[in-house]
């Protein structure tokens, strides 16, 4: 009685250990290889620690099973947990498609929408939070409800153009479906504002003097970028990251105004705020580019996808930046597959010790 006994514990504390390590400790383990990026120049304590990820798109109340939604909820919140308790970083920005249905929610849906999001996604006080709008949180440029705009503004603290200055660096956040480049009330207002912060750092970087942000009295930097959509290109032919589309979507041509930015739009950013780095989402999948306007040199990355319904490999990015330089490295999250395989294999040596004890005990 007492071996069986024994023999019983053994295999539950194994089950539990397993159940544990591949729905837990997994995400620590795959987290904790990665780091935050070294910079050359910059001194530890002026240098801030980005955490960037895109395209969580949680599921509403109309597609989707409930069973999938509490997979990929459960997954995503584990990872972004171990990534915030890992790496500690001091502020969090979410590129767009918070919701997968926030366009098509009344108000009340849209309410428990932001609550599950806060909840799936908490950080510490000392850590900031910012977002941006992507098209399935409000909709597209000619599908935008007014109410829909307003509510995501006021509940996520997300205007259509917000400028942050983060120890010392500059940032620009804007809403992509703004810049469609009619004379809505949406896009008018974006331009206008994003005209005043490019005459304002435009003095700053002629005179010192004009240099105050938010009761700071800082030096110029050019700011960093942060949207939804893609900057203008025909399509993902020109990407070659490991993580790029796969062949043929690879090679699909671009809808602009809907894959990514027109050429007119992005002229209009990038001639306003020479910035000297772009991240976007929108496409799932991860790209780099160089660009090249005039004088302005830039990158630009797209961050994949940080959940496992848009793609078997999730990843995020882990931006160091001073106001003189950046670095970024991209991590990835356990693939479902290695989850999957490594339950397997530990749920096999578990039979295989219980049955090695069992011959032994013979």
């Amino acid at each position: 009685m007492r071996r069986v006994t024994k023999k019983l514990l053994l295999t539950i504390l194994g089950l539990l250990f397993i159940g544990l390590y591949c729905e837990f400790l997994i995400y620590y383990v795959v987290v904790f290889q990665c780091s935050w990026p070294k910079l050359v120049n910059s001194t530890e304590g002026k240098v801030l620690k980005a955490f960037v990820l895109s395209d969580t798109h949680l599921l509403g109340p109309y597609r989707g099973h409930w069973l999938d939604k509490l997979r990929r909820e459960w997954q995503m919140h584990q990872a972004f947990t171990a990534i915030i308790n890992t790496h500690q970083p001091d502020v969090v920005f979410v590129l767009g498609d918070l919701f997968d249905e926030g366009e098509w929610t009344d108000d009340k849906q849209f309410n428990a929408y932001v609550e599950r999001f806060y909840k799936l996604f908490p950080v510490p006080q000392t850590t900031k939070l910012h977002v941006v709008m992507g098209n399935h949180d409000i909709g597209f440029h000619n599908r935008i409800r007014k109410r829909a705009l307003q509510r995501f503004i006021e509940l996520l603290n997300a205007p259509t153009v917000q400028h942050l200055v983060l120890k010392g660096s500059h940032f620009i956040l804007v809403n992509s479906m703004a810049l469609e480049g009619d004379s809505c009330n949406m896009c008018a207002e974006a331009r206008k504002e994003i005209s005043l912060i490019s005459n304002k750092l435009s003095k700053c970087s002629k005179d010192n003097k004009f240099c105050e942000f938010g009761g700071q009295n800082l030096n110029y930097s050019r700011p960093i970028l942060m949207q939804h959509f893609p900057l203008y290109r025909i399509s993902d032919s020109v990407c070659t990251e490991s993580d790029a589309p796969p062949l043929p979507e690879r090679n699909k041509l671009f809808r602009l105004k809907i894959d990514a930015l027109s050429k007119e739009g992005t002229d209009f950013v990038i001639k306003n705020l020479k910035p000297r780095v772009v991240f976007g989402g929108h496409t799932h999948h991860g790209c780099l580019l160089k660009h090249n306007y005039g004088k302005i040199d830039f990158l630009e990355y797209s961050v994949p996808s940080f959940s496992w319904r848009n793609r078997p490999d999730p990843k995020y990015m882990l931006v160091s930046i001073s106001p003189d330089e950046y670095a970024v490295n991209k991590c990835g999250l356990p693939m479902e597959v290695t989850m999957i395989a490594t339950a397997v294999i530990m749920l096999f040596c578990l039979v295989v010790y219980m049955f090695r004890m069992k011959t032994l005990g013979r």
